[in-house]
């Protein structure tokens, strides 16, 4: 029988025996000297062991037999167990630990393994998900580009800059406009000038909710308190004009950016800079559809100046000599529609209009040819909130107005900077020889007295109307007039009081009190269409 090789080497002897398979063992019994008795040679080759190495021993007073018969048999999980043994230490010691920890182990790669599936069918689906990638640690410095390179929104791969504001007008207040930067540190980080106090500062960025700053004078402060609600502001950007009306006003924390720097409503917030204290008062303005003043618009469409909403609706031309004008010159109507859009009541006898034509010739407003024809008249007395008024603008222009189009100009006071473009076609008209009107008259209008009343104060004219038609005839106030220097006089009172009937075929007898027309220049009374020249008041 061949004996077995030892087995190599170890470094540690008490380990030796680790290269032989486990044998069967009897009791161990206790010699006399002390000593531990041997099993009994039961044929096995290793009954005979080789001597250990010098200085070991195969068996100990440190370790039972039963242990390293164990530690033989799962010698093939030592490194396993050693690396569980390090982090869990007693509890792997005990065997009932163990199914825990292996459970839990076996969880924790699962879901290692399920997140990097996961992560993997992201990475297909969308390839410009970035992936990490080693850093670069050679960082370039770049040239600072401006505002306006550097806001440039993308539209189908074409570059389209972004709306820079260049001017803002607060009521009749305009201010210039220039960019300036803000950070989380607040106005500290907000460079302005204090003296610039027409100057508004934008915080270059903010696109949507555009944030806007002015320096805190007493002017500026005096103009943001008097704002209210529905008030409007006008934002001229490079890409065109952006309408804004207050809604609502707010009170934050100086050191508070969210309202100031959140990009999610079109709105326009407002804010003074350089007051003292821990607030700041912030008057925002929400973002309005509305039609842009002081750009060329065509009959028909409302244009939005603010306070009000202006249409105009049609016009005509009329003939001079139909109208009691001389022969060379014709009125030419507006009719137009004005919609108040403010809670306060307007003054509509302020509301001013001009015509120009082509050759930058400027016509008034003629208060008589606004009446004529059975037109509206201009407008007058006042403007309720919300309401809606009909009006007639007149011109007195020359017949030989040269070109095809006119240019028609409305606005609610003298020098408010909105103001309602029109342009209207017509056709020009060559000078023709006074004609007698082809239209039948309806009236025959007789004058027997003008007179002064006693008090001074009043103009009386009494005479009669005739009806020509087979009609009834109505006689309102609009067919009766009076004017100096082309200015309506006011109607005091009138026998019968007005509307008057007529019959057809029938006179009516009348007198109409009007207030004294200014002295030196004659006034013109008019009862359908037919004029009369009151002189030497």
């Amino acid at each position: 029988m061949s004996s077995n090789p030892l087995p190599p080497s170890d470094p540690n002897p008490q380990d030796a025996d680790d290269w032989f398979p486990p044998v069967a063992q009897d009791p161990v019994a206790p010699l006399a000297d002390g000593a531990r008795s041997r099993p009994a040679n039961t044929g096995s080759p290793y009954a005979h062991p080789p001597e250990p190495p010098s200085g070991g021993t195969w068996e100990s007073d440190e370790i039972a037999p039963a242990a390293r018969q164990a530690q033989a048999a799962g010698n093939w999980l030592k490194p396993v167990t050693n690396v569980l043994r390090g982090p869990f230490g007693a509890l792997w010691d005990d065997p009932r630990g163990r199914p825990l920890i292996l459970v839990s182990l076996l969880a924790l790669l699962g879901v290692c393994a399920l997140s990097c599936f996961i992560l993997g069918l992201v990475l297909v689906a969308n390839p410009s998900v970035p992936v990490p990638g080693p850093l670069n640690p050679t960082l370039v410095a770049r040239a600072t580009q401006p505002i306006s390179v550097s806001l440039v929104v993308n539209v189908n791969n074409t570059p389209i800059p972004a709306s820079m504001p260049n001017r803002l007008t607060i009521g009749n207040t305009p201010y210039n406009v220039t960019p300036s930067r803000m950070d989380d540190k607040g106005e500290q980080a907000w460079a302005f000038d204090a003296n610039a106090q027409k100057t508004a500062y934008w915080v270059a960025g903010t696109l949507v909710n555009v944030v806007v700053g002015l320096p805190a004078s007493n002017e500026n402060r005096a103009i943001v308190n008097a704002l209210r609600r529905n008030d409007l502001i006008v934002l001229d950007t490079t890409n065109g004009t952006l309408r804004y009306r207050i809604v609502q006003t707010q009170t934050v924390k100086a050191d508070q950016m969210a309202p100031l720097l959140a990009q999610v409503v079109p709105q326009l917030t407002l804010v003074l800079l350089g007051e003292n204290g821990d607030e700041r008062h912030l008057f925002i303005a929400r973002y309005t559809d509305e039609g842009t003043p002081n750009s060329l618009s065509t009959l028909g469409s409302p244009i939005n100046l603010g306070d009000v909403r202006v249409t105009a609706l049609s016009s005509r031309m009329l003939p001079g000599a139909s109208v009691g004008l001389p022969s060379d010159q014709n009125y030419f109507q507006v009719d137009l529609q004005v919609t108040s859009l403010v809670t306060r009541v307007l003054d509509a006898s302020q509301f001013t209009t001009v015509l120009i034509d082509q050759a930058g010739n400027r016509y008034a407003l003629s208060s008589v040819g606004s009446f004529v024809a059975g037109a509206a008249g201009w407008t007058q007395g006042a403007l309720l909130p919300g309401e809606t008024i009909t009006a007639t603008a007149a011109f007195s222009i020359p017949v030989e107005l040269s070109g095809n189009r006119v240019e028609w100009n409305f606005t609610i006071e003298p020098d408010n900077p909105y103001l309602a473009r029109v342009t209207i076609p017509f056709q020009p008209q060559a000078l023709q020889p006074t004609a007698a009107p082809t239209v039948a008259a309806v009236a025959e209008v007789a004058l027997l007295n003008v007179n002064i009343s006693p008090q001074g104060n009043e103009l009386r004219i009494v005479g009669t109307a005739k009806n020509m038609t087979d009609k009834l005839l109505t006689v309102s106030l609009r067919d009766i007039q009076l004017s100096s220097n082309n200015n309506l006089v006011a109607l005091n009172s009138s026998l019968p009081a007005l509307p008057w009937t007529i019959t057809p075929g029938e006179s009516l007898a009348f007198q109409v009190t009007f207030a004294r027309p200014p002295a030196g220049a004659p006034a013109i009374f008019t009862l359908f269409g037919q004029t009369f020249e009151v002189s030497g008041l």
